[in-house]
């Protein structure tokens, strides 16, 4: 885009339309929660193989970050969001005619090539249609959180329906799910591209030019002390979630509450991961590099405290009332998480290195899911999800209390105090 008013036109209607966008299409709607249920109840799945869905799941999204890189390069930010939604389409009407351990793992590699593709091209393309200042990261920020925390709210409500639906029929959540990914897709029709792009051929985005880019990228980020330290700590405050999206499910299904009952603690859930979006602002200012370390502790804590009270709470309601307070806090935990990570990679960055960034953060994210993953299934094959969530919480707890040594002097720094190399592509340089 050359032309100055295209440039303002398509900076007004992307940030305009970003919030809601994000609010609909961050993750799936009516699904979580239900969807472990619908695929042990419904479906007959163990929930051990349920749990092992995910490390396939991280294993095709680990393949698939450079071929997703590529894709976005080549079709644009725009179109590369309407081919991740259309795919998520699909991934949902496979779970819907799931039998199997083995169609679970045609639908994650199909969900893995949605998310890789929108992982790189959503923040880039928000990224890229801010317009460069040096209250970017805060303005990023702003629109983030603001879409995020509305995916929260929504999810609340839509948590609290599927578990009345469920009760009716099963199928009845993930019917609705498959309608929001249609309209997202829809939605996602109405951005404008950012970027002008050069028609390049797949050949071209293949050729050695294009490689040492990303090879380039890619060496620049493992060299930065910063954003290698974002990437770990990334890596592994996710994989807990994604361990105990499904472990929390399973305790208060093993504490027999009902589905109805589990979609209302959901809902409560998604409710604190909302109200934590909306302060991530005064959060970070308040506790400035410490933040990511003190939503990791927060959730490690929630599944050692959850399963130490999940051991002895059938029929105790001052336990069971314990065990879903820790669930509110692993919901608060994730809040915070995902509202200040986005903001802190792209600190930094222009359009040469946003994506790889991004793509990064996926790849190394999604090999540690994969492992994760794998010790997750095992554990829960082999004994109680109670106590898989204390063996897991105490693991983490010690892995993060380490990480925050290893990020003290690498993240939250001042401009200033990072090197030349770490601003190698910061765009705001230009406006010294």
């Amino acid at each position: 885009m050359n032309n100055k008013q295209e440039i303002q036109k398509m900076r007004k209607v992307n940030m305009k339309i970003f919030p809601t966008y994000k609010k609909l299409a961050w993750d799936y709607l009516f699904f979580y929660t239900i969807d472990f249920l619908f695929l042990t109840q419904i479906k007959g799945i163990s929930a051990s193989d349920v749990v092992l869905k995910s490390t396939f799941y991280a294993l095709f999204s680990s393949i698939m970050q450079i071929p997703a890189n590529i894709i976005v390069e080549f079709l644009g930010r725009k179109n590369s969001l309407i081919l991740g939604n259309i795919f998520n389409c699909f991934y949902m009407v496979i779970i819907m005619i799931s039998r199997n351990l083995g169609d679970l793992i045609l639908a994650e590699f199909v969900s893995a090539v949605a998310s890789s593709i929108k992982n790189i091209a959503e923040p880039s393309l928000l990224n890229e249609s801010i317009p460069p200042s040096k209250y970017k990261s805060q303005i990023f920020s702003k629109i983030n959180a603001k879409g995020i925390s509305g995916f929260y709210l929504f999810n609340a409500i839509s948590k609290i329906i599927s578990g009345i639906l469920f009760t009716i029929n099963g199928y009845l959540p993930i019917i609705c799910s498959l309608v929001v990914l249609i309209l997202v897709s829809v939605l996602s029709i109405g951005f404008i591209e950012p970027l002008k792009r050069k028609n390049k051929s797949i050949n071209e985005l293949l050729n050695k030019k294009q490689i040492k880019n990303i090879k380039d990228g890619f060496s620049y980020i493992l060299k930065s002390e910063r954003l290698k330290a974002l990437i770990l700590c990334s890596s592994l405050i996710v994989t807990l979630i994604v361990i105990l999206s499904s472990y929390m499910v399973s305790l208060l299904k093993d504490l027999r509450l009902s589905s109805i009952i589990i979609g209302f603690i959901g809902a409560i859930g998604s409710y604190s991961s909302f109200y934590a979006s909306k302060k991530q602002e005064k959060f970070h200012n308040k506790f400035r590099n410490k933040s990511l370390m003190i939503s990791a502790i927060l959730i490690s804590a929630s599944s050692l405290i959850a399963g130490i009270c999940g051991l002895k709470a059938e029929n105790n309601t001052i336990l069971i009332a314990i065990v879903i307070l820790m669930d509110l806090i692993y919901y608060f935990g994730q809040g915070i998480y995902h509202t200040l990570i986005d903001k802190y990679l792209r600190n930094f960055s222009n359009e040469e290195i946003d994506t790889k960034i991004f793509a990064a953060k996926n790849l190394f994210s999604n090999i540690v899911k994969a492992i994760g993953g794998v010790v997750a299934s095992f554990l829960l094959s082999k004994t109680t999800t109670a106590y898989c969530m204390i063996i897991i919480g105490i693991i983490f707890t010690i892995i993060y209390i380490l990480l925050a040594k290893y990020m003290k002097k690498r993240v939250g720094l001042k401009p200033e105090e990072y090197s030349e190399e770490e601003r190698k592509y910061d765009e705001l340089k230009e406006l010294d």
